[in-house]
This record gives C-alpha cells, sequence and structure tokens, in this order.
C-alpha cells in the first residue's frame, strides 16, 4: 500500500480532480483544526482529509503554496496518528489528476509523489522519527529526508519547463523498517527529450 504526498518547493497551484475512480464520493464534512486542514472529494474513497502545511481545500480542489507539503489522512485528526495516513490500494485501479502549473516556473518543483508511509522501526512499528528536518511525524522517502527510509514512486516532478517521473527501490526491509533505498531512482526526464514539454512556439 503506497500513501499519496504532495510537496511544492515554490510558488501557488490549484490541484484538482484527484481521483480514483471506483464510486463517487459525495462527502464534504467539513474538519478543520490540527493538522487537518479540510476534507477532500476522493472519487472511490470513503473519507479523505488533507493535512499539512501551507495548504486549502475546497471540494476537490487542493491550492498548495511555496514551501507546503500535503498528505492524504482517512480521518479528521488534530494530531498525526499513524492509523490515519490514507492507505491507497492502487492494484489495477486508475489514479487521475488535473494539476494547474502555470504558476510553477523555472527552478521550482511541484512534486505528486507516493510514499510508504508510516515509517515503521526494527520491531515494525510506527516510528514517528526524531530528526524531521520539518517533516511530519511518520514521514519517510527514498531520499531519507526527514530521517527515515521508504520506497518513493514520484508520479510527478514539475514545473512549466520539465517534467520528471522516478521509481526508487529499497533494500529489503526488516519487519517493514528499511535501512537504504536508491536515491537517484530510475528517471524520465522532459529535459531529454527535445521538444516533447513545456511552451509552445
Amino acid at each position: 500500500m503506497l500513501v499519496l504526498a504532495l510537496a511544492l518547493a515554490s510558488a501557488r497551484v490549484a490541484i484538482a480532480d484527484l481521483v480514483v475512480p471506483l464510486q463517487t464520493n459525495s462527502e464534504t464534512d467539513a474538519c478543520n483544526g490540527g493538522v487537518t486542514k479540510g476534507a477532500i472529494d476522493i472519487g472511490g474513497v470513503p473519507s479523505a482529509y488533507m493535512a499539512g502545511e501551507n495548504g486549502t481545500v475546497q471540494g476537490s480542489t487542493l491550492t498548495l503554496q511555496h514551501n507546503s507539503g500535503m498528505s492524504v489522512l482517512s480521518s479528521c485528526e488534530k494530531h498525526w496518528k499513524p492509523d490515519s495516513i490514507m492507505q491507497f490500494k492502487l492494484l489495477g485501479r486508475t489514479l487521475r489528476f488535473t494539476v494547474d502549473l502555470s504558476r510553477v516556473g523555472c527552478g521550482c518543483n511541484l512534486a505528486f509523489y507516493l510514499i510508504s508511509s508510516p515509517a515503521l522501526d526494527m520491531l515494525g512499528k510506527p516510528h514517528a522519527g526524531s530528526d524531521r528536518e520539518g517533516q511530519p511525524p511518520y514521514y519517510c522517502d527514498a531520499n531519507k529526508v526527514g530521517g527515515q527510509w521508504c520506497p518513493e514512486v514520484d508520479i510527478m516532478e514539475a514545473n512549466t519547463h520539465a517534467f520528471q517521473a522516478t521509481l526508487h527501490k529499497c533494500d529489503k526491509p526488516t519487519n517493514g523498517h528499511y535501512e537504504y533505498c536508491d536515491r537517484s531512482g530510475c528517471a524520465e526526464n522532459t529535459r531529454d527529450i527535445p521538444r516533447s514539454y513545456g511552451h509552445g512556439e
């Protein structure tokens, strides 16, 4: 199972229609306070709430600002709880989203990625981490940002000039705990394919 995370290195951008199209979700319960910023409509998911910093939610639209990061929770929470981190089961399903990159210029990065969170310790128990470098509790990724390793699939790292997708593999885990992951991963970038992406002529 993978967890959806969103991060923005710079600028303001809106993400709309993040959909796992299994059924229509009409839940729009208000949920504010603590780490939760509000409910978000995701088709095929009974309830979903965005949590993190510098983001706002309205319906199925998430708007992020400079230096922000958001994760999807399965319940409204005042504090980070590992069992509330949404686990997406995507095998045989489709993940679809629309993103406005028009204000994400050169040198900025809007990242839409999946990670195997929550991070686990050597005994297989959720681990909040100690030196998180500003990341939320239980965060992990393939670059050990926030001090903990886990598999990562970068679906989109993009701006108005380039688009990259990267798969990161990790060593074999012990009780779900990872000791090392491939930081650079296996990437495809439009900068290596002339005239494939960016502003039209």
